[in-house]
């Protein structure tokens, strides 16, 4: 009999439904393991004793937090475990924004066809090593990476309740970020090519959305061995506001000081060693950071017709 493990965020709504569903599906056709978390990082340590078991399917329940953290946890199982084990993120949280590239599950039938189809395709993660209070650190990313800016939008995210909404609080928190930061000094190295200056913010993305919906890598591919990197030297507010219908459309801005390229491996690096960074929404580490995709370090559950 597969194994299929559910890995869900701990303030699920409704958990008791969640339960029903998954008995419905798969009780009786799979062994079923269901781990709710219960504070931040408690879904690494689940997974990392759950692969373990042999899993057949890896599912994180909740936000790109969680699915982040499922990552990271798979990616300390041995190889051979990971060779067997299928990923699928089944989207339960605000932003969602690994789901707009991979494609959402909308439910629990749907999930469970997806399954029974047997369709898988590969997909890249991001190995990024930093220092973190004085620690060397490695982490590994599905989605997004940026700093700058959207490492303040990040801080002020995990501060902030969501009483108006994700979108609402998400915007609210971008336009209070424009007012608050000063453009730091970033220098890029690369094989493809090198940059240094001033920036707003510098992303490198695997996936094409941030920021709850915000495009704002439009070439970002989840498994052909590169991620984005969009350099944003100067935006201002009216100009973000402006262009927010092409970047929800994920489409490139035509402005002169935001420039887009690809690569496989980078170090960031700045004098300003307190850069705020984000990685899959989790504001992390210092710089330097270097950063290499590892192509198709998993597979994920194929779904034909991503929503977005």
């Amino acid at each position: 009999m597969k194994k299929i493990a559910f890995i869900v965020r701990g303030n699920l709504k409704d958990p008791d439904k969640f339960r029903s569903n998954i008995s419905k599906y798969f009780q009786g056709e799979f062994d079923v393991y269901l781990k709710f978390t219960r504070r931040s990082g408690h879904a690494i340590q689940i997974v990392e004793e759950l692969m373990e078991q042999g899993l057949d399917y890896l599912v994180g329940v909740g936000g790109d937090g969680t699915f982040s953290e499922v990552v990271n946890g798979y990616m300390l199982a041995p190889p051979e475990d990971r060779e067997r084990t299928v990923l699928a993120a089944f989207p339960r949280g605000s932003g969602n924004d690994f789901s707009r590239s991979a494609g959402k599950v909308q439910s629990m039938e749907h999930l469970y066809n997806l399954i029974k189809s047997g369709a898988t395709m590969p997909l890249d993660l991001v190995e990024a090593r930093y220092s973190e209070n004085g620690e060397e650190k490695v982490r590994y990313y599905d989605n997004s990476f940026d700093i700058g800016l959207g490492g303040l939008v990040c801080q002020f995210m995990n501060s902030s309740g969501k009483t108006w909404g994700s979108t609402f609080t998400h915007y609210y928190n971008i336009l209070r970020s424009f007012l608050l930061f000063k453009r730091i000094p970033v220098e890029l190295t690369s094989d493809e090519f090198h940059f240094q200056g001033r920036v707003l913010l510098i992303v490198l993305n695997n996936g094409r959305y941030f920021g709850s919906g915000l495009g704002i890598a439009p070439g970002a591919r989840l498994d052909d061995g590169k991620v984005n990197v969009v350099i944003a030297r100067k935006v201002n507010i009216l100009q973000f506001l402006f262009y927010t219908s092409l970047l929800r459309k994920a489409k490139r801005i035509p402005l002169g000081e935001v420039f887009y390229h690809e690569v496989s491996k980078c170090t960031l690096s700045s004098p300003k060693k307190d850069c705020p960074i984000e990685m899959d929404g989790e504001v992390v580490g210092n710089v330097p950071i270097h950063i290499q995709v590892i192509k198709h370090a998993a597979r994920i559950i194929k779904i034909e017709n991503p929503s977005e």
